[in-house]
């Protein structure tokens, strides 16, 4: 028995490791964006490939991670995509042109994206059914902490080495991990292996579905949308494959993807609740760096530290939460989840330019328990009604629309934000007028303050017309910020009926059969 107990820790061990080098790999290149364009001589767009490469790869493959188990064996897919993320990480590192690391990214994402898929299976499986939510919480430490480290990580890299370092690190990690999968990680019984005829059709229409959707939402704001005959034939695309490829896993014999889960009302539930939690979090991982580093801001490094009480926050949390979950039950804890993130929002949309670190502070670790809290009950309650032998496609589809909605968030606040902030800043610029009281008063305060510097009354003049357009352009950003975060709140808010649809289950130990070495 206890070498039982210590054979499910190591193995917990072994495959967090892959899942946490490939979600903080998710977020940590961000930082290192400017370093690469000045060594690679890239411009914005051309540099943003280096994200959206990743990304790409990342979603097109979590869905399709049951039928590669099934046809290669599971532990030959893990190692070989662990090799493949590691391998392409010193490819990134030794990249010497843009076409190289955006090649390797895309690799990369190849390896990185089975992993947290592949991962959540294997500890539902090895975990007892009445520690399901102790298993949930771990899984989730790496998937939800991971990205919000990478920054933190990445800019520390950076700033103290060189850009190519944030992909060498993976390197001894990724070592150390393939020796730990092929020591500790084996097929379990149940898996049926499958060398049958694989759907081409059903697999070309999932990737040029998924692959069209995921490129306009990366691509979207930089080619204004619906304005370019680009993003319009990329929706066009994503429609179209998306459909037909629906069609087609329903009426075929050996379907890539088993579509059927969706008939599960507490997976349905679940996936809804986890993509508005997807949507949250990326939107306010994406925001909060621009409001800490371009509104209020502050150094890279030091807004990557202001991010981390939400991280802590979330790692006392999600073992907390998974011991509680037989206890409380799901509704419980997602609807305290919800109005927990729901309140931060709240708090995040009435910040001002004034805000001081202890304001973030407290915003920050509310975010955490809440989408702590959220992000291991439902991830429990969604997968504790599939079949173990459906665990891996179940995961697979819980992920990807995780992934698809987080980009769905990050997209629309990025374009509400840039169409906000313009849109504000001609309503304060229109209140900027001789006749107005505010505007004059704080004018002829900063001149005299300059003139008591500068003897030039043009220079004077220039500069304090400087000063005005920098402030109307920081409060401009400010109010648009707000206004985005009100509306997170919203739709935290919501999902909350969603929540009355997941079932009440209280799993034993006899409710299932547990893997075992």
């Amino acid at each position: 028995m206890e070498q039982r107990e210590t054979g499910k820790w190591i193995l917990t061990l072994t495959v967090m490791l892959g899942t946490m080098m490939n979600a903080i790999d998710s977020s940590i290149v961000n930082v290192a964006v400017p370093s690469m364009r000045g060594s690679l001589g890239a411009s914005v767009e051309e540099i943003s490939w280096v994200s959206t490469g990743y990304i790409l790869s990342n979603v097109i493959i979590t869905p399709l991670i049951a039928m590669v188990s099934t046809r290669f064996g599971r532990k030959r897919f893990y190692l070989a995509c662990v090799i493949l993320f590691t391998a392409s990480s010193l490819l990134c590192g030794m990249a010497t042109s843009l076409t190289m690391l955006v090649f390797a990214r895309i690799l990369q994402g190849i390896g990185g994206g089975a992993l947290a898929p592949l991962s959540q299976a294997i500890l539902r499986e090895r975990f007892p059914p009445h520690e399901q939510g102790t298993a949930m919480g771990i899984f989730g430490l790496g998937v939800v902490i991971g990205p919000a480290l990478g920054p933190t990580f990445g800019g520390w890299l950076t700033d103290n080495y060189s850009w190519p370092w944030i992909f060498y690190i993976n390197i001894p990690l990724g070592i150390i991990n393939v020796f730990m999968v092929m020591r500790h990680l084996h097929d379990p019984p149940y898996l049926v292996r499958d060398r049958g005829r694989m759907d081409l059709a059903g697999l070309f229409l999932l990737v040029l579905g998924l692959g069209s959707l995921q490129l306009m939402l990366e691509q979207g704001e930089t080619n204004d949308w619906f304005d370019s005959g680009f993003i319009i034939s990329l929706l066009f695309l994503a429609v179209s494959g998306l459909v037909l490829f629906v069609v087609r896993e329903l009426t075929t014999e050996r379907p890539v993807v088993d579509l059927t889960l969706l008939k599960n009302r507490n997976f349905v539930s679940g996936v809804v609740i986890s993509s508005m939690l997807g949507m949250g979090l990326y939107a306010s991982m994406f925001l909060l760096p621009i409001f800490l580093q371009q509104i209020l801001k502050y150094p890279a490094m030091e807004s990557g530290w202001i991010l981390l009480p939400r991280s802590i926050a979330m790692g006392f949390t999600l073992p907390v939460v998974g011991r509680l979950y037989n206890r409380l039950g799901p509704k419980v804890l997602v609807i305290f989840g919800l109005l927990v993130s729901s309140t931060s929002f709240f708090l995040m949309s009435h910040l001002s330019l004034d805000a001081g670190y202890w304001n973030l502070f407290v915003i920050q670790a509310l975010q955490g328990v809440g989408f702590g809290t959220t992000f291991v009950t439902v991830s429990t309650a969604a997968l504790s009604t599939v079949e173990r032998t459906r665990m891996m496609a179940a995961s697979g589809l819980y992920n990807v629309f995780r992934q698809v909605f987080g980009s769905i968030g990050i997209a629309l606040t990025a374009t509400m934000f840039t169409r906000g902030q313009n849109i504000q800043r001609v309503t304060l610029v229109a209140d900027i007028t001789p006749y107005s009281r505010q505007a004059t008063q704080w004018i002829e305060q900063v001149t005299t303050a300059m003139q008591a510097k500068c003897a030039d009354p043009v220079m004077v003049k220039l500069r304090t017309l400087h000063l005005l357009d920098e402030l109307v352009t920081r409060q401009a950003a400010m109010l648009s910020f707000n206004y985005i975060y009100s509306l997170l709140t919203l739709v935290f808010l919501a999902t909350l009926p969603c929540v009355l649809l997941l079932k009440k289950t209280r799993m034993s130990d006899t409710a299932a059969e547990v893997m075992v070495d």
